[in-house]
């Protein structure tokens, strides 16, 4: 009653019963594991709460090490004698290509559900991929004709990139025949990801580079929420210390506070503890021809004169960091981010360094774990945050945090 809801349930919402879903091998193991593991954590934390001592503890290890095998073996088995051995009233189709594009839509089709079952080729280059199923090149005037000679039941048009104005005429004489037709997206795919969906009775098509799936964004935001409240509870205990230093140190307010640019452009308060003296910011421009990072976007320089004592500290524990928690905790930043930059730095940004603020600037991130301090090229920065941006997940979080926590211990490349 519980377990088998939960377990479809968590299958579904991975996309294991959708039949255009790729399937890979892999991803059917990663998400039967996922749904088991998940769906017995449920099953144990039931049993703990109602006090259930009846039913053995190596019966529950044994039913979910059986689930793993034999779900995943039925899926695979369905896969290998349905999906791929049976190929009645498979659609027929005409596939409208180049020689790039049928290679990859060959690719692809022997790794899902579906079942095509393609009786001819129309392509748009010169290059004759298969003589056997060749019909003739991408030409309006012909079109018609071709398809009025072959029984086919779909029409997929895999085109490269610059045909999208052209394909108007052939999907009208498609329609007008009651053929179906669907369209291969290749479009922008090398760095965005695409979903479609209805706005009433409007098609809409979605190209994104971040993730737009609600659950494991509420995650990481309860996540962030978890690691900021006891981020706060280690800054006040730390505070008990680090206030009078500061104030012994240098006179000064404790806190420095920086206008960055969140997520979209958003701007808000970044909260440090101050590790420069007082007017550090006049001091910089007679420190500008000292500066080590290329293009001048970041400013840093090693033993920087206007770093107090206690500032040199702080730094080099990484303690000055822990008010970004009360950030984290109103949502201005995320445990696991980019570098927030400031508005000098949004200012100067080149199109392809826009990328690096549509998600929320974090307290740590793949720049921090990767060098910091070392890597002096903008540019390679960029490119360690558009990596995280693209494979983010969860479990990409956790590992950043751990891994984090590894760096201030050792106290790597933080100056």
């Amino acid at each position: 009653i519980i377990y088998v809801p939960l377990w479809i349930a968590i299958m579904n919402f991975r996309g294991m019963y959708n039949k255009t879903t790729f399937y890979y091998t892999d991803r059917v193991f990663r998400n039967v594991l996922l749904a088991t593991i998940f769906s017995g954590l449920i099953l144990a934390a039931m049993f703990f709460f109602v006090k259930e001592t009846s039913t053995s503890r190596i019966f529950i290890g044994t039913f979910l090490l059986l689930c793993i095998i034999l779900m995943f073996a039925e899926r695979y088995l369905i896969s290998v004698f349905l999906y791929k051995g049976i190929r009645i009233d498979c659609a027929r189709i005409i596939l409208v290509c180049s020689t790039e594009t049928y290679e990859l839509f060959k690719r692809y089709l022997n790794k899902t559900h579906i079942s095509y079952l393609i009786i001819g080729l129309i392509q748009v280059d010169d290059n004759i991929v298969d003589e056997k199923f060749y019909l003739g090149r991408f030409d309006i005037n012909t079109f018609e004709e071709i398809l009025k000679k072959q029984i086919v039941d779909q029409v997929v048009f895999a085109l490269p990139k610059g045909y999208t104005e052209e394909l108007d005429p052939y999907i009208k004489i498609c329609l007008q025949m009651g053929i179906t037709v669907q369209l291969v997206l290749n479009y922008f795919l090398n760095m965005a990801k695409a979903y479609s969906s209805m706005l009433g009775p409007m098609p809409v098509l979605t190209f994104h580079t971040v993730s737009l799936n609600p659950v494991p964004q509420t995650i990481k935001r309860t996540m962030d929420i978890l690691g900021a409240l006891v981020g706060i509870i280690i800054t006040l205990i730390a505070s008990i210390f680090i206030v009078p230093a500061i104030k012994l140190d240098s006179s000064g307010p404790i806190f420095f506070k920086q206008k960055r640019v969140g997520r979209y452009g958003r701007i808000f308060n970044c909260y440090k503890f101050r590790t420069m003296c007082i007017n550090a910011e006049e001091k910089k421009k007679e420190l500008e021809s000292m500066n080590e990072y290329k293009n001048g976007l970041f400013f840093k320089i090693k033993k920087d004169p206007r770093i107090t004592k206690v500032g040199a500290f702080l730094r080099k524990t990484s303690l000055d960091e822990f008010p970004q928690f009360f950030n984290v905790l109103k949502g201005d930043m995320s445990l696991v981010g980019t570098r927030p930059p400031t508005l000098e730095e949004v200012a100067q940004y080149d199109i392809e360094h826009w990328r690096r603020i549509s998600i929320k600037p974090g307290i740590t991130g793949n720049w921090q774990i990767n060098g910091r301090s070392s890597i002096v090229d903008f540019d390679e920065i960029v490119s360690l945050d558009t990596q995280y941006i693209d494979k983010w997940s969860i479990w990409l979080d956790v590992s950043i945090i751990l891994k984090t926590v590894l760096k201030v211990v050792k106290r790597d490349s933080a100056y």
